[in-house]
């Protein structure tokens, strides 16, 4: 299936981030912005808020709880050992292995999360607009979900250096 874009091209960040605020408050779908550096602005006005930091810790807390479990269980329901006069369950031996295997596991389990969720597979090719939005210019993305022409009057009184009418493969 495929979709009509319409591609604004800027050479400025101020310029980009205005025509932004602008098509938002028109209601305009804005799919993607491609350009050389990030702009934390960009990136607030554009995105949600992650759910990833409260996935991490409620992994790591998990982690925590099962690593806590299983030692327990190994050490002094299921073969518990008795030598020395020693308790058989030690819990300050334990904090170093459940803070480590936290940290690794919760680590690895993030990682995945977020690869998984912005579908960044090993061996997927990279999806530029033009060469040069990864060199010196913004490009910001538009579904076609208003009056094309208006959209162009739009971006065109925002700055946009340059628009363009593009189908893509969804």
């Amino acid at each position: 299936m495929s979709t009509k874009q319409i591609i604004g091209v800027f050479d400025d960040e101020a310029l980009l981030l205005k025509a932004t605020q602008k098509l938002k408050s028109h209601g305009v779908n804005i799919r993607d912005i491609y350009g050389p550096s990030a702009d934390h602005d960009l990136i607030k006005n554009l995105t949600r808020e992650s759910k990833l930091p409260y996935l991490s810790v409620f992994t790591g807390i998990l982690t925590i709880l099962l690593t806590f479990a299983f030692v327990y269980y190994v050490t002094v329901i299921d073969y518990p050992l008795h030598y020395g006069g020693k308790p058989v369950f030690a819990f300050p031996s334990l904090v170093v292995v459940m803070y480590l295997l936290c940290i690794l596991i919760t680590g690895a389990f993030t990682t995945f999360s977020f690869l998984t969720s912005e579908k960044m597979f090993p061996g997927k090719a990279p999806r530029l607009v033009d060469p040069r939005a990864a060199i010196d210019r913004f490009y910001l993305v538009l579904e076609r979900n208003f009056n094309p022409d208006e959209i162009t009057e739009w971006l065109r009184e925002e700055g946009a250096e340059e628009i363009i009418e593009k189908e893509t493969e969804a």
